[in-house]
């Protein structure tokens, strides 16, 4: 008698457990690092943006000629400048050699927006975005409450780059370190 309230035990609770099957809806998980993967190729549209397209691009024939940047400088950044010290720079160097400088400018904002869109040498891309950041900062310091909040928002997300490396999600940097894993740079760069 023993086996047999056992065995009817037994199929009362599967009938229980098959009975009161409850669904779950399914979430979406995002992990830490994919999240970081796709704020970095958000990022990049701000980098691709300034270098391209509009106004301000700065791969436009006038700011590459150095006319440009000379006048972007004349008329505001001598003024904006947040001390004396980089007004004179401004006016002393970067506008003699203007055509040099925006060169630089535009060229480096197009490889820090590729750097970040690609995922490719992603922590080389967060040091210039920081640096980048920190320059705007410096020359246009007094030039009103978004264009610093901007800039220190792309200070903050370089450094993030720098110390999270999220190109290896989503990223050529991924792809690069599975090629070659014992090249001990890739690990710095990546």
């Amino acid at each position: 008698m023993a086996t047999n309230s056992a065995a009817k035990n037994t199929v009362l609770n599967t009938m229980n457990t098959s009975n009161t099957k409850t669904i779950q809806p399914k979430r979406l998980v995002i992990s830490a690092i994919t999240a970081l993967a796709i704020l970095r190729i958000l990022n990049s549209y701000n980098w691709l943006n300034g270098a391209f397209v509009g106004k301000d691009s700065k791969f436009a024939p006038d700011f590459l000629s150095g006319a440009g940047l000379a006048s972007r400088i004349n008329g505001g950044f001598v003024h904006t400048a947040i001390n004396s010290g980089v007004a004179s720079f401004l006016t002393d160097t970067v506008v003699p050699h203007a055509s040099i400088f925006a060169w630089m400018l535009a060229l480096g904002e197009a490889c820090v927006g590729f750097s970040l869109l690609l995922g490719l040498f992603t922590r080389v891309g967060g040091f210039f975005a920081f640096t980048q950041g920190l320059v705007n900062i410096l020359v246009v310091f007094g030039g009103g409450a978004d264009t610093i909040g901007q800039n220190y928002l792309l200070m903050v997300l370089g450094l993030i780059f720098i110390l999270t490396s999220p190109g290896r999600v989503f990223g050529l940097d991924g792809l690069l370190l599975k090629k070659f894993p014992n090249f001990r740079i890739l690990k710095y760069l990546c």
